[in-house]
């Protein structure tokens, strides 16, 4: 979303303070009643983050430990809900689904990495990710250390046949190859005497 009081234009994720006695979840769906005019439902904490009192994105006047925010999984929204977003023209005058590449690009740079570090715990089905300026304390999931991105291609239309391979087509050889969630690339061959696999260099049949 793009908020009216960011005098360098920068965009925000949905989200906003949590006032006196409040619980970080419930400010979390009012907050997203309040920007969008939504009430969904909040599955899992996807990224907990944490400033020190030094960070030039803190707010001055903020006491130490400085501000935390939680990051939740609010689901993924139906055609329906999307035409029913309202925003409050005084506090936001623009909203856009974006890739993440996109996204980052209009969020500040530490919001950046909240929101990819937050999007890679939902895409790897990982615990929730925990960061102190911008950076991962402990070990970074896979999806972070090589910075994965996933293009969302909702109309894409495969090149391959849906049905079975008819009959009459000798099927010589059967390849493929897949991306895993934690940076490896599997190569899938069909062993046999006419397959793929003599045809990889210093691979035999069988192996």
């Amino acid at each position: 979303m793009r908020p009216t009081y960011r005098e360098d234009g920068s965009w925000v994720l949905p989200g906003g303070v949590v006032e006196h006695g409040e619980h970080p979840h419930v400010t979390c769906r009012r907050e997203i009643t309040e920007e969008l005019g939504l009430d969904l439902p909040l599955s899992a904490v996807l990224a907990v983050h944490s400033f020190s009192a030094h960070h030039p994105d803190l707010q001055s006047g903020t006491h130490c430990p400085g501000e935390v925010r939680f990051v939740f999984d609010g689901g993924t929204l139906t055609p329906d809900q999307v035409e029913a977003i309202r925003l409050p023209t005084k506090e936001l005058s623009e909203y856009a689904f974006l890739e993440t590449r996109d996204a980052v690009q209009r969020l500040r740079p530490v919001d950046g990495q909240i929101m990819l570090a937050a999007y890679r715990a939902r895409l790897g089905n990982t615990a929730t990710a925990h960061l102190a300026d911008g950076r991962h304390i402990l070990d970074v999931p896979a999806l972070d250390r090589h910075d994965v991105h996933v293009r969302f291609r909702p109309l894409w239309d495969s090149p391959l046949h849906p049905g079975p391979v008819p009959e009459r087509l000798p099927v010589r050889q059967a390849w493929a190859w897949c991306f895993i969630l934690d940076g490896r690339v599997v190569v899938v061959a069909d062993p046999g005497p006419r397959g793929a696999l003599p045809m990889l260099t210093g691979v035999r049949a069988g192996s």
